[in-house]
């Protein structure tokens, strides 16, 4: 591992705290240019392989999963550690639920189940790619539902 700022190896770690069931969040300073950071390790599944809507089998790739994740949250209020426990919570629901292969609709439709209760516009950036809006009409339903049940609308007297 090297450091974010200097890419020294020279690193300590201050602080070790146990994150969601399979991870472990570290804090870590940099000996050479005395830089903090933080680091997420989790025990990764190398036999993972997601069956795309064509039929086509590729390895999961966290990476890619976190990048479109990424986008739909751009200029969102929603900080890193929300996002890295979404991804954590929906890998392990995943793992859990399927042994070696995964439908790609099962893991879009895991991140947009948790997706909706952290923001909901980063939930219909995110679902308009993946629930294939065809029809502008469909979209506006989707806004519509939206704006009608958020949470800040339901504890209001």
């Amino acid at each position: 591992m090297r450091c974010p700022k200097c890419s020294s190896e020279e690193l300590k770690v201050l602080e070790t705290r146990a994150g969601t069931s399979a991870s472990t969040r570290r804090r870590r300073v940099c000996l050479k240019c005395n830089h903090r950071f933080s680091t997420m390790e989790e025990v990764l599944r190398e036999d993972l392989v997601v069956v795309k809507r064509d039929g086509r089998r590729e390895s999961f790739d966290r990476t890619k999963l976190a990048m479109g994740l990424r986008r739909a949250i751009a200029k969102r209020p929603i900080d890193a550690e929300q996002i890295n426990g979404l991804l954590s919570d929906t890998l392990r629901r995943i793992e859990n639920e399927f042994d070696s292969e995964v439908p790609s609709r099962a893991i879009a439709e895991a991140i947009m189940h948790r997706l909706r209760k952290v923001d909901g516009i980063a939930w219909l950036r995110y679902a308009s790619f993946y629930e294939d809006f065809m029809e502008l009409s469909r979209f506006a339903e989707e806004i519509m539902n939206l704006g009608g049940g958020t949470e800040s609308d339901e504890g209001g007297g």
